[in-house]
């Protein structure tokens, strides 16, 4: 399954389509991407939709953890040398509410490298709301054995 292949009209200016997302990526998305490009910052962000919401009339707040998981994620990625790495540890502070149509972004920045950890801070927002406030900790996978069983996963061998 893949997202639209054209920039609605609703999505801000600079940001593009994120293409290649898959499996959960893929489900929550489409998502879009802001580069670094003429003194922005990378940035995420996503037009909430009716999938987002939950029975209380605002965005799920497993929607923003996990939105806040996957842009923090993929700065960890270049932090990190391009190596994968895994989550250990995600703390979210629920500032406010998201609501159907806002267009919503992440931000974030690394606090801290060691020679197998990345420290990261972030924000998702709409506008200058806050929405969550994120602290988090990634660990650098070694790559063979990552790929290694990503490739058994993908033939089915667990």
């Amino acid at each position: 399954m893949s997202g639209p292949t054209t920039i609605p009209a609703d999505v801000p200016p600079h940001f593009e389509l994120l293409h290649g997302d898959m499996g959960f990526g893929d489900l929550i998305g489409p998502m879009y991407i802001r580069k670094p490009r003429e003194g922005r910052a990378f940035a995420w962000g996503f037009r909430v939709a009716d999938k987002h919401m939950n029975r209380g009339g605002v965005v799920h707040g497993g929607m923003l953890v996990a939105f806040a998981d996957q842009c923090l994620g993929a700065l960890v990625y270049y932090a990190g040398g391009r190596k994968p790495c895994s989550t250990i540890d995600l703390a979210t502070s629920f500032v406010a509410p998201g609501k159907l149509g806002d267009w919503i972004e992440g931000t974030g920045e690394v606090t801290r490298v060691t020679r197998d950890l990345i420290f990261m801070r972030g924000r998702v927002h709409c506008g200058d709301r806050t929405l969550l406030d994120v602290k988090g900790i990634w660990k650098i996978l070694a790559p063979a054995r990552w790929a290694e069983s990503a490739v058994r996963e993908r033939l089915g061998g667990g």
